[in-house]
This record gives structure tokens, C-alpha cells and sequence, in this order.
């Protein structure tokens, strides 16, 4: 078992996790510090809303098996990401107050297509439907993406905090992606940014403020685009609290917990994958992003990890609007370079400037 356990639990931490995390779901209008517009790119970008992947489950309601899509309009044969939120399989949706949407705005500017699904969350339901939702709309871009312009052979995975976790498990465990009549052949490349690898069992102790390597901070959750900073709850000797978040997604049973890993289905012939940690992510999230890339590195497949300074769990998703950002930047590059990804050397861990 790993020896990395990811922050998130019930009680007060709960509410003030998921209160961090839901900010960029609601519904209120996009003001600053949230809004930062995806910057003038080449191409001009078509979006269309609201298309229905997947039908009809009992479980489903609203806009739940729904995607959207930002195409460079005009142009053919482009590179697609299928771009999955997070908000701890439990909250949130593909446009968060225009932040995911700002993000498939700004590959579709570049000349990248991307279609950003939303999927059933727990409590409602548990694992394994988070994972079997972005099966289905990865599916869906796979069989439909040509009708709109894209490449079906240029398919990427990219995901953020749950959403890193999702699209990483539908690549190394495969059998989701065969229910779809896919495999992980069929994706040339994985992007997660401050993902979740391995799933522990029971609870974990924590605490609520404080300057310890467990502590949870208000400072690694803000949703701002700007860098966070340490707040007052960094300056507390922290509240001690025993977590279990993973309950309502994923049960009690530590071997379901272990079977959702994406750290335990690692195996040779992988796609290349893209690693992204940030400097204020949220506890152990870092040692869990190198201990993930070891375990590709040692089966064999390419994996590059990337550490972003003066970067929360949120900002450096957020940030990536702009091709001089660092995380932006590095998404293009592979995104374009991936044909030669399998050839570049596995053993790098960059680290770039904010």
C-alpha cells in the first residue's frame, strides 16, 4: 500500500473542501480574480453546447451525460482533448463560472479541439460510474469528433483533481474503455494536473490549519487564477481531525479502494503520460504525482512530471489560458510533440518558472 494518502474527509474539513472546490461550479456571474479570458490565439473558436453523449439512466438528471465542445473554427484534421473537472467526484461541472470553459477555449485557439464532458457525482452514485460517464464520452468524441473537424487518431486525456484520477484510471484499466469498443491504444496521450493515483483505505489523521506535511490549508484550494497565499490558517497550529472523504465515493472496502487506483493498473504499452503537481497542492497530492510516474517509468512507459511554483490545487489548472503560462505551455507541447513522446527520455522532472 502506498505510503501517500490524499486529503478530503467529512465533517468541517468536508464542508470547507468542498466549499473551496464548488466555488468554480456555481453559478454566479465570471468576475475577477476567476476571470482571465483565454488571451488572442490563431484560430477562432466555435463552441457548441449541451450535446447528449450518453442516454438514459436511471441516475442521470439535467446535464449529466452532457459535453461541450470548443472547436478551431473552419479547420479540419485538429487534435482533440477530452477535458474532464474535478471537484472531489462530487461536485462541480464542465463550466465553473467560465474556468473549464476558458481552458477549452484556449486549446481551441491554438488549433485543438476540446470537448469538456460533465458525469454523474456521488453521493447519487459511486464507483465505478464517475469512471464508466468518461468512458462514454471519451466513446462518444472517438466515434463523432470527424462530423465536427477533429482527428479521431489525435485523441488526448486531460483531467483535473477527480477528473485527473478519472482519466487516468480509464487508460491503465482498461476494461472501461473496452465497453466502448476502445483501448488505450486509442488515446495518444494522458494529462492529469493535481490527480489522485492511489486510493487509501479507512481514514487518515490531519489537521485543520497548521505548517505540517498533512495540514490542510485554505491556501492550496482557492480557486483563483492568481497564486495563492498562505493564509491564516497556515499560521494556526492546526486542528487535529481523522478524514474519510473517500466513503461516498468509493465505500469502505479497501480492496474497491485499491481497484480504483490508477496506481495499481500501471503496465507496459501505456500512452505517454504528462504529470502536473503544484507547490501548494493539497497534502501528499505531490509525493503521489512522483510516486505514479516511477511506476509507469517502471513498466516501461513514458511519463514526465512537471512541478509548478506558486501554484494551489486550483490555480494551475485554472491559470493555463495563455501560451506563455507554464502548465499551458507544456500541454501544447505534448499535445503536439506526441508523436515523438514515446522516444523522449522517461526520467524527467521538470520545473518551470511561474
Amino acid at each position: 500500500m502506498s505510503k501517500y494518502r490524499v486529503i478530503a474527509g467529512n465533517s468541517l474539513i468536508t464542508l470547507v473542501t468542498i466549499a473551496g472546490l464548488s466555488i468554480p461550479a456555481c453559478r454566479v456571474p465570471t468576475l475577477p480574480p476567476w476571470e482571465r479570458p483565454a488571451r488572442a490565439g490563431k484560430f477562432e473558436v466555435e463552441r457548441i453546447k449541451d450535446v447528449d453523449y450518453y442516454c438514459c439512466l436511471e441516475s442521470d438528471s439535467g446535464r449529466h451525460h452532457q459535453l461541450d465542445l470548443f472547436l478551431p473554427k473552419g479547420q479540419k484534421d485538429f487534435p482533440v482533448v477530452v477535458l474532464v473537472h474535478g471537484g472531489a467526484w462530487m461536485v462541480g461541472d464542465n463550466r465553473c463560472c467560465g474556468l473549464f470553459s476558458s481552458v477549452g477555449e484556449f486549446f481551441a485557439r491554438q488549433g485543438i479541439g476540446a470537448v469538456l464532458p460533465n458525469y454523474r457525482q456521488s453521493p447519487t452514485i459511486k464507483h465505478p460510474e464517475h469512471v464508466k460517464d468518461v468512458a462514454r464520452a471519451i466513446g462518444w468524441t472517438r466515434k463523432n469528433i470527424a462530423d465536427f473537424g477533429g482527428c479521431r487518431d489525435k485523441l488526448f486525456l486531460a483531467g483535473h483533481s477527480a477528473g485527473g484520477h478519472l482519466v487516468a484510471l480509464v487508460v491503465t484499466d482498461e476494461r472501461y474503455l473496452k465497453e466502448e469498443g476502445l483501448s488505450s491504444a486509442d488515446i495518444k496521450g494522458v494529462i492529469t494536473v493535481s490527480g489522485v493515483y492511489h486510493l487509501p483505505a479507512g481514514k487518515m489523521e490531519t489537521t485543520l490549519g497548521g505548517v505540517n506535511a498533512a495540514a490542510f490549508r485554505l491556501d492550496e484550494i482557492t480557486p483563483l487564477r492568481r497564486a495563492g497565499s498562505h493564509g491564516l490558517l497556515s499560521l494556526t497550529s492546526g486542528i487535529p481531525m481523522k478524514l474519510n472523504v473517500f466513503s461516498p465515493v468509493f465505500g469502505d472496502d479497501p480492496n474497491v479502494r485499491e481497484d480504483a487506483s490508477p496506481l495499481n493498473h500501471v503496465r507496459p504499452g501505456l500512452p505517454p503520460f504528462l504529470i502536473f503537481s503544484a507547490e501548494r497542492d493539497l497534502p501528499t497530492l505531490p509525493g503521489m504525482a512522483e510516486e505514479f510516474r516511477q511506476a509507469l517509468l517502471a513498466k516501461g512507459c513514458a511519463a514526465r512530471l512537471v512541478q509548478i511554483p506558486n501554484r494551489n490545487h486550483n490555480s494551475i489548472i485554472f491559470h493555463a489560458t495563455a501560451p506563455d503560462d507554464p502548465v499551458a505551455r507544456e500541454m501544447l507541447d505534448f499535445i503536439r510533440g506526441s508523436q515523438t513522446a514515446r522516444g523522449v527520455e522517461p526520467d524527467q522532472v521538470g520545473e518551470v518558472d511561474p
